[in-house]
């Protein structure tokens, strides 16, 4: 698997009057994880949806190795090796874990109706390698055990990690993440923290992070971009921004949970 240099180029959107992102830039490096935060309303949820094509920019480009982006519907962005965690969980919760993994490797699977149909050895063939790569991602995310528990019945860290598992499992190069540590108890977020450098170091995945808890932010970031109003504030090392007086004005407020 291949590491992804994605580069966002003055990328902005108007909705009617309102200006949501206004000329945003930024690069994020290959094998690297690159936060972006800001206050509510900064920006940040409408740069995913542009970066994935649920949004078409008014103005900008991005591109990831060189290949443009903009301008592409969502799963042609997906097969470029481009996948995503929204907000809101969106799991089967009446299916397992490991079906849930599935559904995410449905692309994959090469046989055709006929030897679906009939049952052809083939069929047989590749829903055995699907099981085992479901199991894989599972267990790259500390759900092995879970695998034949529904995904309703897991917790939110749990649930949050399953996400994860399925967007792995349409082979990404660059992973772009909304918000995975909202809501989760200190010790979730711990988890989620070793899930990520794990993706990061044995995955060799670039990773875009969007978050408001700046415990996860600044405990597995290279490079933070902060957002305000649409605009870039400020961009630079975890120490760099937590240090910014813009930024703490801005966002940070200089709490306890800054560190």
């Amino acid at each position: 698997m291949n590491a992804a240099a994605l580069k966002i180029d003055s990328l902005g959107i108007r909705f009617g009057g309102l200006v949501a992102l206004d000329a945003v830039s930024i690069d994020v490096a290959p094998r690297s994880i690159h936060a972006v935060i800001g206050p509510n309303g900064a920006g940040k949820s409408t740069l995913v949806n542009l970066v994935t094509g649920l949004y078409a920019p008014t103005t900008g480009c991005v591109t990831l190795d060189g290949q443009v982006l903009t301008g592409l519907p969502p799963h042609r962005i997906a097969e470029r090796g481009v996948a995503r965690t929204f907000q809101n969980t969106e799991l089967f919760t009446d299916l397992s874990a490991r079906d849930n993994v599935l559904i995410g490797l449905h692309r994959h699977l090469g046989y055709g109706l006929l030897a679906s149909t009939l049952r052809l050895p083939r069929f047989h063939r590749v829903e055995r390698e699907a099981s085992r790569r479901a199991e894989e991602l599972l267990s790259l995310v500390g759900l092995e055990a879970q695998a034949t528990t529904s995904a309703g019945d897991l917790a939110l860290g749990q649930q949050r990690r399953l996400e994860l598992a399925r967007a792995l499992a349409v082979g990404p190069r660059l992973l772009l993440l909304d918000e995975p540590a909202a809501g989760l108890r200190a010790a979730e977020a711990e988890d989620l923290c070793s899930v990520l450098l794990r993706l990061r170091e044995e995955l060799g995945l670039t990773l875009l992070l969007i978050d408001h808890v700046m415990r996860v932010v600044m405990g597995v970031s290279e490079r933070i971009t902060v957002l305000n109003y649409g605009r870039k504030l400020a961009e630079g090392t975890p120490d760099e921004v937590r240090r910014n007086p813009e930024v703490i004005a801005a966002y940070l407020g200089g709490g306890p949970d800054v560190a």
